[in-house]
């Protein structure tokens, strides 16, 4: 009976929380996503899946995390219904590796009362007897990047894939016997994918909650005096969006000075007694620090019939100052006025212009110029005597030099069959990273001069544990790297996993027991001696300049920069 009563009570409280979705089963798990989070999504109609650019990528489409390698801040508060207080954080940031996400939510309901008949005939009559307070709450870890810091040669450019672990907790607090112990928790996960179709569209996909029961995905009431444990599975949801830029710089209709983009978006329930719903928003920004937002977000609802679907009405707007974000979003739950909800959120999405050419054309206005198509310049690439055209290493000595990573001397060469020293492969990595050295470190070694060149460099890459000295308290900065201390080095300054061993060989001469063989085998696999591809690797060869700057522009900060620089970015 307390069960039966429980499983009602559940779904009374999802209906409050989400908004006339009580079709889904009792004691199914709440994802707390689905209500929605910023309010800048629910200001866009909750169309946010091929949007998804900052923090609330973590919450919607994780793959969004993979388009910005800024620090990432949002949160959100709001009252739903009346009734529900909702609370939403979240951060995001970039490794050598990709983009992490950590989020939290929480909804709650407080003060519920408890009630029962009592009597029977003309004298029944309902009896409050105590009250409990219901809360729900989520973790969520999320990860993002690129497709193009997976494979090689910068394929998969447009395209960014993330995925998101997610906890659940839900419970009851008080209420005396009947809600003892009601409580419980789950885990599922999202996966997710953008794909950048053209200049002016977005494609999005999210698969949330795919995990089958088997393998995790489920939500457990815990097992309490006199019932058993209850194990629900979650329903997944697929959700298939697009953004497409109207106005703007890159957009259908170019207009330099303002953007407005649409999102459309379709989502499916596995729930058989859940209709399709649709979302639609727009974003228009018509000055730098000023959107205004507007869409419908549908839900499904009860009816005579069976269900249907309520279409939401939503607004927003937003300002972003020194790269922090305030934004408001109105959101109406059903055809009640008083479910009518406001959101607040606050967040930070890092420095950065809406849309970058716009500025500059703001400001050419300004100037008796003639109207011409704007040309941006291919980047001039740095060039020396001793690389010639077909050298095999060409491309990215130019691209390592013109970026000032690892230049040539003053007499114009590169010397790129020159060997490398400990010394020169330590400023090569700090460099490569973009660290400003300290002027006022500290020299730990005997055979390192305090006023030379490399010494603050070679302080700071073993700080950084890229690279280390030996035990007599010497650095030996003159000393010829071979390719598999250069293997343990570039493997550490990746951050790359290396396990303690491997079981096949990564090279025909290099045997699965050498020394060195497990980091030589992960960096194969990330794709820094594809040189070597179909040869021995002969781990005791001195590495030559040519190798390094091979190496170094495979690793993700190096191919980052040189993507930059290839597209011109870097220049604008």
């Amino acid at each position: 009976m307390v069960i039966t009563k429980l499983k009602y009570f559940a779904r009374h409280i999802l209906f409050l929380l989400i908004a006339y979705c009580f079709m889904l089963p009792a004691f199914a798990a709440l994802d707390l996503s689905e209500i929605g989070v910023g309010a800048r999504p629910l200001g866009m109609g909750k169309a946010y899946f091929a949007v998804a650019d900052d923090a609330s990528a973590i919450f919607t489409n994780p793959a969004g995390l993979g388009l910005s390698d800024r620090l990432n801040y949002t949160s959100m508060s709001g009252v739903m219904l009346n009734d529900a207080n909702y609370l939403m954080l979240g951060i995001s940031d970039s490794f050598l590796i990709g983009k992490f996400g950590l989020g939290y939510v929480s909804a709650g309901v407080g003060s519920i009362p408890l009630t029962r008949l009592v009597g029977s005939g003309p004298t029944l009559e309902v009896q409050r007897y105590d009250q409990t307070d219901y809360s729900s709450s989520m973790i969520l870890f999320s990860y993002g990047t690129k497709l193009s810091r997976i494979l090689r040669n910068n394929a998969g450019s447009g395209i960014s894939l993330g995925a998101t672990l997610k906890y659940f907790f839900q419970g009851f607090s008080g209420g005396g016997d009947a809600m003892k112990d009601a409580n419980g928790y789950g885990m599922d996960m999202d996966l997710g994918l953008l794909w950048d179709v053209n200049k002016w569209t977005t494609a999005g996909l999210t698969f949330q909650n795919i995990l089958p029961i088997n393998m995790g995905g489920k939500f457990v009431w815990k097992e309490r005096s006199g019932h058993p444990e209850v194990v629900e599975g979650i329903p997944m949801v697929t959700h298939l969006a697009g953004r497409f830029t109207l106005l703007g710089p890159s957009g259908l209709q170019q207009l330099n000075d303002q953007k407005l983009d649409m999102s459309l978006e379709y989502e499916k329930s596995n729930s058989q007694n859940w209709p399709a719903v649709y979302h639609v928003g727009f974003e228009y920004w018509p000055l730098q620090m000023l959107a205004i937002r507007t869409g419908i977000d549908q839900k499904p609802k009860a009816t005579e019939a069976g269900t249907g679907v309520d279409s939401n009405y939503t607004f927003g707007v937003g300002t972003i100052w020194e790269g922090f974000t305030f934004d408001y979003a109105y959101h109406q739950f059903g055809e009640l006025s008083e479910n009518t909800s406001h959101f607040f959120s606050f967040g930070y999405r890092g420095i950065e212009k809406i849309w970058e050419k716009g500025k500059r054309k703001v400001e050419e206005k300004r100037k008796p110029v003639i109207p011409a198509p704007e040309i941006v310049p291919k980047p001039t690439l740095e060039a020396f005597s001793d690389v010639p055209v077909g050298f095999w290493a060409r491309k990215p000595i130019q691209y390592l030099a013109t970026l000032g990573i690892f230049p040539g001397d003053a007499d114009n060469k590169f010397r790129p069959d020159k060997e490398m020293t400990r010394g020169e492969m330590a400023v090569l990595l700090i460099k490569a990273k973009g660290f400003s050295v300290n002027k006022d470190f500290k020299n730990i070694f005997s055979d390192v001069l305090t006023q030379s060149y490399e010494a603050p460099f070679i302080a700071m890459a073993v700080e950084r544990k890229y690279i280390s000295g030996f035990p007599d308290n010497t650095f030996q900065p003159k000393k010829r790297l071979t390719r598999a201390e250069t293997a343990v080095i570039i493997t550490r300054f990746a951050g790359l996993f290396v396990k303690p061993k491997i079981e096949a060989k990564p090279f025909p001469d290099v045997p699965v027991n050498h020394w060195a063989a497990p980091a030589i085998g992960a960096g194969r696999l990330a794709g820094f001696f594809e040189y070597l591809s179909g040869k021995n690797f002969l781990p005791n060869s001195f590495l030559t300049r040519a190798e390094a700057a091979e190496i170094i522009s495979k690793t993700p900060f190096a191919k980052q920069q040189i993507e930059e620089l290839i597209s011109g970015s870097k220049f604008d």
